[in-house]
């Protein structure tokens, strides 16, 4: 389309919460991979009807640049740097498919393995 023809609407504003949700949803997608365990106080926010995204957090700095941090646990067996490195592109990809953000940052913090199923 040509930008001659485009008409200026407004401004579009995504809360982090929303960038929170795209994350965790990407992560859920991932063979293997879980967010980590709620605190207390997640768990306490959980049962008032709040949604918690303890293992996510999302951070726009002074540039409105947005980076990403999760911390996640993998499964017993995986081959860590790959997981983790599956985990951001698909964090990545994700934001950027459904609101069209590029990222600064996207940084995968293992907090533990899990065994079992």
């Amino acid at each position: 389309m040509n930008d001659a023809n485009k008409i200026d609407l407004g401004s579009i504003k995504v809360h982090k919460k929303v960038l929170a949700e795209i994350a965790m949803s990407a992560v859920n997608d991932i063979n293997g991979v879980s967010l980590f365990r709620q605190d207390f106080s997640g768990l306490f926010g959980s049962l008032l009807g709040n949604k918690s995204y303890s293992g996510i957090s999302v951070v726009v700095d002074k540039g409105n640049q947005v980076s990403i941090e999760v911390k996640v646990c993998v499964r017993y067996g995986l081959n860590i740097p790959d997981v983790a490195r599956e985990t951001q592109d698909a964090i990545r990809e994700a934001v950027e498919r459904t609101v069209d953000i590029d990222l600064k940052d996207v940084n995968v913090n293992i907090q533990g393995i899990e065994r079992g199923e």
